[in-house]
C-alpha cells in the first residue's frame, strides 16, 4: 500500500483521501477482470468508498471505507452503522468489509478485514458482524 500510494501522490497531495482511494483503486487494479469497482457507491446511509463486486466465481465482494489519521475500527464501525452492506443484500457469496486508515504523521497505512458471516442478515438489526 505504502508503495503504491507514493506512485499516485505528489508531496502536496500525499495526504489528501481521494488520493489514498485512487493509490487501493491501484492496488487492486488487477481486481478489474474478476470484479465491477464501484466507487463513492451510495450505500445505505452513506456513500461507501469504494465497493468491489464479483462478476462470477468464488470470489468475495469487497465494502471498503477509507479513514485519514482515525482507525481501521473506525472505518469498519461505519460500514456497520451506516449499512453500506444494503445494496448487496441480494449478493449470496462471501462479503468482506476493510477499513484502511492512513496516518498523516507516521505516513502509514493499516488495514482491518473483516468477514460478513453467512448466518448474518443484512438488516439494521444485524448486531454481530
Amino acid at each position: 500500500m505504502d508503495k503504491t500510494h507514493i506512485h499516485v501522490a505528489s508531496n502536496r497531495s500525499y495526504n489528501n483521501e481521494d488520493v489514498l482511494q485512487s493509490a487501493v483503486y491501484l492496488a487492486y487494479i488487477f481486481a478489474l477482470n474478476n470484479y465491477t469497482v464501484v466507487r463513492e457507491m451510495t450505500a445505505g446511509k452513506g456513500f461507501a468508498d469504494m465497493v468491489y463486486i464479483p462478476v462470477c466465481g468464488d470470489d468475495p465482494a469487497l465494502v471498503v471505507e477509507l479513514k485519514h489519521n482515525k482507525s481501521t475500527e473506525t472505518a469498519l464501525t461505519q460500514i456497520r452503522e451506516k449499512r453500506y452492506c444494503e445494496p448487496l443484500k441480494h449478493y449470496r457469496g462471501r462479503l468482506i468489509f476493510v477499513g484502511i486508515n492512513y496516518d498523516e504523521k507516521d505516513k502509514t497505512h493499516t488495514c482491518k478485514i473483516e468477514r460478513f458471516g453467512i448466518e448474518q442478515k443484512i438488516s439494521p438489526n444485524a448486531k454481530n458482524h
